[in-house]
């Protein structure tokens, strides 16, 4: 890989992201002329790291490198931990399930060559990493690993606007989107009657689509107000979604099995469709925030106030029924979370990297297309960029305004003296830019990605 002559100096490691050295990563080591140095990565407080890069620069690699790092062992040498986190990442592409699988000298040949380019880092060995992956029930594949999970997605999850999103309604101009925000209030909400007020029907909460179709074909103010053909409409695609696996459990896959300390789960996305994987995408979002605030409230009163003996336990056993503080990880982040389309997508997102970090919750987007990837009010929020290989001026440009801390006054290679987007363009295959809002070096800084430890399913190595 390239080495790059960078003024001025940095001496030494660098360390990024955080201060606190309680949960620090292995990222890399320096690409820069005399420093060959490692880079660190401290994720002790939250954060939000925005990880950018053209298809082929080594972005998803280099994500999944990072990210293993949480899952380690107790004695390991890319990831200390004094308090461990779950990882839940998002795979569109389902280019990362081959996680599970740990490299060896004497595997296939994808393997093999994966191997030796850890190998080939002085002081590093293959390490165990606690993996899972999960694929949306209903769209396993016999050819699938049998380590592969089903995750079932609870229908309470989802709101009107899931509903609407799924069936292709809108909530506020089309009948057909009226009609379902009416159900779904009565059904949750306000309770509703079956086809006469003798037979009222509490409000459920905890509702299946069952519910919803009831409401709609028996409750006489539905019937009064929406025309037959709006109402068959709704109830034929809600009947055949009732019927898919991914929604025939009331209460789906807890929270705490995908988002468990010290391990990477990842959920495979590609064999949904676009709607559902941005539905999925959406509720998961919003869910795993609203279970953090909970549990964020639990620990602020264990640590806050003195409770009696009893009072305790009862606290300390519920909290273990909530999430540990998460990382959310999402891997083309454009596909998932489209800038144009589902606004309760991007309010979902943009919610998330405004507040999560208030209750224990940290996010890692990875994009191909940084402009536009979130709004300029989240994109305030991030701490840490990570910039690979980019071509397209936009999306330099882009990189360019964001970067966290300050440039070098020169970079040269091959004795050509590079401005920004040159160096942008320059980078090799598993190469970065780090820049960091909190790092002990004056500026950003050029490094090679540390090689993984487990499989990845791209081609960018």
């Amino acid at each position: 890989m390239k080495t790059f002559d960078v003024e001025p100096r940095v001496v030494g490691a660098v360390h990024l992201g955080g201060t606190k050295r309680q949960s620090v990563i292995l990222a890399g080591r320096m690409a820069e002329k005399g420093n060959m140095e490692s880079i660190q990565f401290d994720g002790s407080d939250n954060f939000v790291v925005f990880e950018v890069g053209k298809r082929g620069s080594g972005k998803s690699y280099g994500m999944g490198s990072l990210l293993e790092g949480f899952a380690t062992a107790a004695a390991s040498r890319i990831g200390r931990h004094q308090e461990r986190r779950a990882v839940v990442l998002l795979d569109p592409l389902d280019i990362h399930w081959p996680a599970v699988t740990p490299l060896r000298a004497d595997g296939p040949e994808g393997i093999r060559r994966q191997y030796q380019a850890l190998a080939g880092w002085e002081g590093l060995e293959v390490e165990p990493i606690s993996v899972r992956v999960f694929v949306p029930a209903g769209h396993a594949w016999p050819i699938d690993p049998p380590e592969f999970r089903e995750f079932r997605l609870p229908v309470s999850f989802l709101n009107a606007g899931d509903w609407a999103l799924l069936l292709n309604a809108d909530l506020i101009t089309e009948p057909r989107g009226r009609l379902i925000d009416e159900a779904y209030r009565k059904v949750t909400e306000t309770g509703w009657t079956w086809d006469d007020p003798s037979s009222p029907q509490a409000a459920k909460p905890d509702y299946a689509i069952a519910d919803l179709v009831n409401c709609i074909e028996h409750d006489p103010d539905i019937a009064g107000f929406y025309a037959a053909e709006t109402v068959r409409s709704v109830i034929q695609p809600l009947r055949s979604m009732g019927r898919m696996p991914l929604f025939d459990s009331a209460q789906g896959t807890p929270l705490t099995e995908l988002a468990e300390a010290g391990v990477l789960s990842i959920l495979c996305l590609a064999r949904l469709t676009d709607d559902l994987r941005t539905v999925l995408t959406t509720v998961l979002v919003r869910k795993l925030k609203a279970d953090r605030m909970f549990a964020s409230q639990i620990r602020r009163r264990l640590a806050l106030h003195t409770e009696n003996e009893n009072d305790r336990r009862e606290l300390e056993a519920e909290l273990q029924r909530h999430i540990p503080r998460t990382v959310l990880a999402l891997d083309e982040a454009q596909i998932l979370m489209p800038a144009r389309g589902s606004s309760l997508a991007r309010q979902a997102l943009d919610s998330f990297v405004l507040e999560g970090r208030n209750f224990g919750l940290s996010l890692w987007l990875a994009t191909q297309r940084p402009k536009g990837a979130i709004s300029e009010a989240a994109a305030s929020q991030i701490d840490t960029f990570i910039v690979h290989r980019l071509s397209v001026a936009d999306d330099i440009n882009a990189v360019c305004g964001l970067l966290q801390n300050a440039r070098p006054k020169i970079i040269r290679h091959a004795g050509r003296e590079l401005d920004l987007p040159d160096l942008i363009r320059a980078l090799d295959v598993g190469q970065a830019i780090f820049s960091s809002a909190t790092s002990d070096a004056s500026r950003f800084v050029i490094g090679n990605v540390r090689p993984r430890n487990v499989a990845h399913g791209g081609e960018a190595f």
